[in-house]
């Protein structure tokens, strides 16, 4: 099930909410928030619901043999039975996600095709590498001191499998929401109501008229073959960062929304990662809980920067590859993850430190380089990424002929009938700048409390809900 869709809207998150408040034990309504949730995750596909319900048992399992262990002080039995949940995790993550991408990968690389008569064209199931990270990640936190024990099974259950933040996020992590589920009496509250609903109305417009604008022409782009060039695929690239920042944030705040129209605070996963003065500041406000997750269960473990400068920057280097990897069984996100582990130890190396109008053009570099390892995340063939590369670093442009709109090879007649063409450059030239000065989501909420401004969310709703048509699912589903 889609938040862009009407279904949730109108039918699924009204009666979730009267329900919830109208239950009074805690226990009724974490009974009710998992009942809710793995219908609302079968929804989509009701035969993976047993693959997170025994993700569910699994991990509580093992939290409870946790803690058993570290009350009498046998650490070592404690540490086994962390080690048992999270390799039954990464397993059930494995299998599902990359069993298919190795059996590939080593038949090309044994140059023998029968090995890929063992594929087994496993479907990929929706959300997979978020629920398993946030409920492995309860038994790492509890083994680590750093988390309580979930008081029972329902509480641990309705944590994994919250439907606002079930598909893609934020992680949440036990440790962050304990004392929300035991301290909290979750009842209603209209300031919480009010502001929640403030995050999805934004977030549902950063979707709708934002990401799926522009995922027209980056689609358009990196699906239909356009010839790469200058021009075509610069505008290809930011039209995919675009789209994915709008696409992704927006269903991260929506996911903050619905959890405090219920009662719960998530962490913030996105905070104007674009105007980033270094890389390293990008990936403190790109997708912050999954940054927090690698920084603390890989690099942190991996030594981290306790060993000198060498052991840093493999460490460092192994956490992108792999948080590369994370997003999906393909070489071309291991590129994208290593390129993004190459900036982050070139600039660790060199430590850049410009002041005044310097450091705003290095700003600008650090968003272009982004957005050319996003060519990697987004193209579905290496070759057409590379040729998209060398685009990008090909022949600027040189002329103009008006009668026939082409510049330097590119053909806008093309790109009027399907988006917008001159015009759609401009948009995205504007977009360019103005992410410099939009606000982030969690400054307008603030601007949406008053009279003026609920009459003006309310107008934006009725509006929204009047384009929706056949909604189309958020991009970081597919991870």
């Amino acid at each position: 099930m889609l938040f862009n869709s009407l279904i949730f809207i109108l039918f699924f998150l009204p009666i979730t909410i009267f329900v919830w408040f109208r239950l009074k034990k805690k226990n009724d309504k974490f009974l009710f928030l998992t009942l809710v949730s793995l219908f609302f995750y079968g929804y989509w596909d009701y035969r993976f619901v047993a693959l997170m319900v025994a993700s569910i048992f699994i991990d509580y399992w093992c939290g409870e043999k946790i803690s058993n262990a570290k009350s009498k002080n046998y650490k070592e039995k404690a540490k086994n039975w962390m080690y048992v949940s999270v390799i039954s995790n990464l397993t059930i993550l494995g299998f599902f996600k990359y069993f298919d991408f190795f059996i590939d990968s080593l038949a090309k690389m044994l140059s023998e095709g029968s090995i890929a008569a063992y594929r087994l064209d496993v479907v990929l199931p929706v959300g997979i590498s978020f629920y398993t990270f946030q409920s492995m990640s309860y038994s790492i936190d509890l083994y680590r001191n750093d988390a309580t024990k979930a008081r029972n099974l329902l509480h641990f259950s309705a944590y994994v499998s919250m439907f606002p933040q079930l598909i893609a996020g934020p992680i949440v992590r036990y440790k962050e929401i304990a004392s929300q589920f035991n301290n909290n009496k979750f009842s209603l509250d209209y300031s919480n109501l009010y502001k929640g609903f403030t995050f999805f109305v934004i977030g549902l417009f950063k979707k709708l008229v934002i990401a799926d604008y522009f995922a027209q022409f980056s689609d358009l782009y990196f699906n239909q073959g356009i010839n790469p060039n200058f021009i075509s695929s610069w505008v290809g690239a930011f039209s995919y960062a675009f789209q994915i920042f709008f696409d992704f944030s927006a269903y991260s705040e929506m996911a903050v929304g619905l959890g405090l129209m219920l009662g719960f605070n998530f962490p913030k996963n996105f905070n104007r990662p674009y105007i980033a003065k270094s890389f390293s500041e990008f990936w403190r406000r790109w997708h912050i809980t999954l940054s927090e997750f690698l920084r603390d269960n890989l690099y942190i473990p991996l030594g981290g920067n306790k060993n000198g400068k060498v052991k840093t920057f493999i460490n460092l280097f192994i956490t992108m590859v792999l948080g590369g990897l994370w997003h999906g069984a393909s070489w071309l996100f291991v590129i994208w993850g290593t390129l993004h582990g190459l900036y982050l130890l070139i600039e660790r190396a060199f430590r850049p430190n410009f002041k005044g109008i310097y450091q705003y053009f290095y700003s600008i570099f650090v968003f272009l380089l982004v957005c050319i390892a996003w060519v990697f995340f987004r193209s579905t063939d290496l070759n057409f990424a590379i040729s998209s590369i060398k685009a990008m670093f090909g022949q600027p442009l040189l002329w103009f002929d008006l009668g026939s709109y082409k510049v330097s090879g590119f053909d806008f007649p093309m790109i009027f009938r399907y988006a917008g063409g001159i015009k759609y450059i401009l948009i995205v030239l504007i977009m360019i700048i103005a992410i410099w000065f939009i606000p982030s989501t969690y400054d307008l909420v603030n601007r949406f409390h008053s009279k003026i401004g609920a009459i003006l969310l309310g107008l934006i709703f009725g509006y929204l809900i009047l384009i929706i048509q056949k909604p189309s699912p958020f991009i970081y589903f597919q991870f």
